[in-house]
């Protein structure tokens, strides 16, 4: 079996025409231009992969205030009066709007009009379960516009505030990243 293995990964090896010697001086000759798009593209990846599990915790998360039920005043009123929506019960969630918002915003990749609202959203919204969602959504967006320093302090504040937050080890992960791209 063992022999199979080896008769086979030499073909592959000879085919592409890369023995041992010639990958290692193709490696050599690329130098740090590969290293460099390739941590590049690990970091894309990562942040990716990142942004989608921060997302869909968020979606998972119960809002603070219960969803509602809206209606719209004036439905058979005259087409040139504007028509008036109101909400049957308690008041919509709004923490949980303005986190669509912000999903909205990274979506277009508007990092800083992300970043706007996700600098107030802990005060602004001080009961809701979506802070932590929006801790790491702000760390993303620092990322991905190259405030590394930044990043790296509000994973660092979420990894203290929530630390076995299901996403805290992506947090650690994150900072890790960051520490790397330092160099």
């Amino acid at each position: 079996m063992k022999l199979l293995i080896i008769i086979a990964t030499t073909l592959m090896m000879v085919s592409t025409g890369l023995t041992g010697l010639n990958a290692q001086e193709a490696v050599k000759e690329k130098g740090a231009v590969k290293k460099v798009e390739s941590k590049e593209r690990g970091t894309h990846d990562w942040l990716a992969s990142f942004w989608a599990k921060v997302a869909k915790v968020g979606k998972k998360e119960p809002t603070a205030v219960p969803t509602s039920v809206a209606g719209l005043r004036g439905a058979e009123q005259e087409k040139e009066k504007e028509l008036a929506p109101y909400w049957k019960g308690k008041e919509k969630s709004k923490d949980r709007a303005a986190m669509a918002t912000v999903e909205s915003l990274i979506s277009k990749k508007d990092f800083q009009g992300a970043t706007e609202i996700l600098k107030i959203f802990g005060q602004t919204y001080p009961d809701s379960p979506l802070k932590p969602v929006a801790a790491l959504s702000l760390a993303y967006c620092y990322a991905q516009m190259e405030k590394k320093n930044e990043a790296k302090q509000v994973f660092e504040v979420f990894l203290k505030d929530y630390p076995e937050h299901e996403l805290a080890t992506e947090a650690r992960s994150g900072i890790e990243l960051l520490k790397d791209r330092n160099k």
